[in-house]
């Protein structure tokens, strides 16, 4: 009978489950980040939605327009490759769970002003690629988090460059 801890262990270790989440978080990350670098005005538009960064001066709403997508591309590429990958999977990690608050906020504000249920908003969340129902995008984003937390915090340093299999390495007879 296959137990939990069973099931865990092999998350945390297997090379399978580690693989399957660093092609997706990175490819997708990737994907998002050369959608955004090829139409940066839509990007600009659609972050300049949220009212998360101040209009003016516009400095700050430029840079994050151009910053933003080199640093998903930067991040996406290095967990593909499982360079740097623990660094590269918390940071995804994380930014993918400040996006998650923030399209629920905004799709949120939209419902309401609507007179709608969360699940039949649609809208440009800036992630690429257009408009997305706000249902779907939650539970991508949501498995996105799942997924590079477990790239994270997997022990399995197989297929990985950088520190962590340097480290992992060292002390092992060859």
């Amino acid at each position: 009978m296959v137990t939990a801890r069973l099931v865990v262990r092999w998350l945390r270790e297997g090379l399978l489950p580690l693989l399957v989440a660093r092609v997706a978080v990175g490819g997708v990350y990737v994907a998002y980040g050369v959608d955004k670098v090829r139409e940066p005005a839509a990007f600009l538009k659609a972050i300049h939605g949220y009212d998360l960064l101040p209009a003016s001066p516009p400095q700050l709403l430029n840079l994050t327009t151009i910053v933003l997508p080199w640093f998903e591309i930067l991040c996406g590429c290095l967990l593909l490759l499982g360079a740097w990958r623990r660094t590269a999977a918390t940071l995804l990690c994380g930014l993918t769970a400040f996006f998650t608050v923030v399209v629920t906020l905004r799709a949120s504000a939209l419902a309401s002003a609507g007179d709608l249920s969360l699940c039949a908003v649609r809208f440009d969340c800036g992630c690429g690629g257009g408009e997305v129902w706000f249902c779907t995008k939650f539970a991508e984003n949501c498995g996105l988090v799942l997924l590079a937390a477990l790239a994270a915090l997997s022990r399995n340093d197989r297929c990985s460059l950088g520190p962590a299999r340097a480290v992992a390495t060292a002390g092992k007879a060859p």
